[in-house]
């Protein structure tokens, strides 16, 4: 049976309870673009006098650094990215579905919610919930300040083993409870406590995107008529395979179009690369052969119905005189490799997995680009500050929303952990990569890793979360003069002797990072 919860009535606040920032970290200089808003700080606290709506549009392995997804997000890109701050910088520390998705939800790293990875022992919902993560997640803070909130769509992965399953926090459910849901069709979801099942492509009305479009304006409609601040949570799969166009879009303009080609892609020499990616490069080179193309073009083709859910999202949002209250919040929980280094996935600490679009719009929201090094983890604390919730001490991520206002933090930090628990070759625990078909040897997974990003370097140790250690290597680059990390510094003597001081650094910032909870993440 579905649950019924007590919904507060909206309350008001004074501006004073949303000004301010947690303001920890390093410092670093803001590089914003754009006309100035004519909403100065003091404005932006008004806007929120009536607490503001959020809401959460979510990708699902949307990379920032390759795909021209804005081409296929005309209508997102006008509404959301041309009336907001575009965060240049965004980041997804441990780059992988369900690691992911439990830093957005909690304002943590992957090491203080114990999940790592998508399954096992460090790994999945099941880990996620038995930290006892739930019971302190954005949703939960939300619901517990007065807001009506819901998710619809994408949780996380392994909820498909407890169906019925709904965690606390939310006062609306509609979320997916099996893998059936990645491709569109024949899926189930738990719609608040009921489980309910979507057919095929004969009906169009059962394209998963469509439906969590739907779902998302419903409950939109309905609290904006009870007068009650929401937040929505609207997570289909686009672009992640093997989602197709929804059937109006079979004909897109990137139907047999081809991967981007940039100077990692398929990279010719890998030598100086861990032993892992040298010895199943041939095979990993092979499956880019394979399935990047193809995959390509369902990924850019699954954006078209996204971006009509932004817009469905918006014109409802408008229709019920709640858009000029409501923030608006486009990004993806992780990045994507497609073909970068020869991988086709995401979990690695290169550019293409780490890197995620970020874009916030809303009331007293300066319009323009922003360069400060933002992560998933910020959102949570973000989305409580402009409620005026109280923002829990052990959070690791920061609000930003001082960089919304288009101001220079009292500090902020230069630098971010990432982290990877996958088990290594035999894919024990981890991630089975998609099988193709007629090719032999397919990798599983990839080893697990700690680096450390900086805003001139990717410092990368990897084995350094396995639970049996086997070859540890580092990798170091210097992304000013090798944006496209082709050349390891450390791969020969030279380059270890010769950057030897600066590891030094980069080991023991990271050794701090990787252990750090709370303020001591932010400082």
């Amino acid at each position: 049976m579905p649950r019924h919860r007590r919904i507060s009535p909206r309350v008001r606040l004074g501006a004073a309870a949303v000004a301010g920032a947690l303001g920890f970290a390093t410092g670093t200089v803001a590089v914003v673009t754009g006309p100035p808003s004519p909403a100065s700080a003091a404005t932006f606290a008004d806007a929120a006098s009536e607490r503001p709506n959020i809401v959460l549009i979510l990708a699902d392995d949307l990379d920032a650094t390759t795909s021209p997804y804005w081409e296929a997000m005309p209508q997102t890109a006008a509404l959301v990215r041309d009336t907001g701050m575009t965060f240049s910088n965004g980041f997804a520390p441990t780059p992988i579905c369900c690691p992911a998705r439990g830093s957005l939800l909690t304002g943590k790293y992957g090491h203080n919610t114990g999940v790592l990875t998508n399954s096992g022992d460090v790994g999945g919902w099941a880990t996620f919930a038995a930290n006892g993560n739930e019971e302190h997640t954005v949703a939960t803070s939300l619901e517990g300040g007065g807001y009506r909130t819901a998710l619809v769509g994408k949780y996380m992965n392994g909820i498909e083993d407890a169906p019925e399953h709904i965690p606390p926090g939310w006062s609306e459910w509609y979320g997916s409870v099996d893998n059936n849901f990645y491709t569109g069709y024949n899926y189930a979801l738990n719609e608040n406590g009921q489980i309910v099942q979507y057919g095929g492509s004969d009906d169009a009305a059962n394209y998963s995107t469509d439906v969590v479009a739907a779902k998302s304006t419903d409950f939109i409609s309905r609290a904006a008529g009870d007068d009650v601040p929401f937040f929505l949570y609207a997570a289909p799969t686009a672009p992640h395979l093997p989602l197709p166009p929804a059937p109006r879009h079979t004909d897109h303009p990137f139907a047999t179009a081809s991967a981007p080609v940039t100077p990692n892609f398929d990279e010719a020499d890998v030598s100086d690369k861990p032993w892992w990616l040298r010895a199943s490069a041939g095979e990993r080179s092979a499956r880019v052969a394979a399935i990047n193309d193809p995959d390509y073009q369902d990924r850019m083709g699954s954006l078209y119905a996204f971006d009509d859910m932004v817009a469905g999202i918006v014109d409802t949002l408008r229709e019920t005189g709640e858009l000029d209250n409501t923030y608006l919040v486009f990004t993806s929980d992780n990045g994507y490799n497609l073909g970068s280094h020869r991988l086709t996935q995401k979990m690695a600490p290169y550019e293409e997995s780490l890197r995620v679009p970020m874009v916030i719009s809303g009331p007293g929201v300066r319009p323009g680009t922003d360069a400060h090094m933002v992560a998933g983890l910020d959102l949570a604390p973000t989305f409580l500050d402009l409620a005026g919730v109280p923002v829990p001490a052990d959070v690791d991520g920061q609000s930003m929303t001082p960089l919304l206002r288009g101001e220079q933090p009292a500090s902020w930090r230069s630098d971010l952990l990432g982290q990877y628990a996958g088990p290594g070759l035999d894919g024990q625990d981890g991630v089975i990569q998609e099988q193709v078909e007629g090719i032999a040897g397919v990798y599983l997974d990839l080893p697990p890793w700690s680096g450390l990003r900086t805003d001139q370097y990717l410092y990368v140790r990897w084995y350094d979360l396995d639970r049996n250690p086997q070859v540890h290597e580092r990798e170091l680059y210097d992304l000013a003069s090798d944006p496209y990390e082709l050349t390891n510094l450390l791969a020969t003597p030279a380059g270890v002797a010769a950057n030897a001081q600066l590891v030094a650094q980069l080991d023991a910032r990271l050794d701090v990072l990787a252990t750090c909870a709370g303020a001591s993440c932010r400082t």
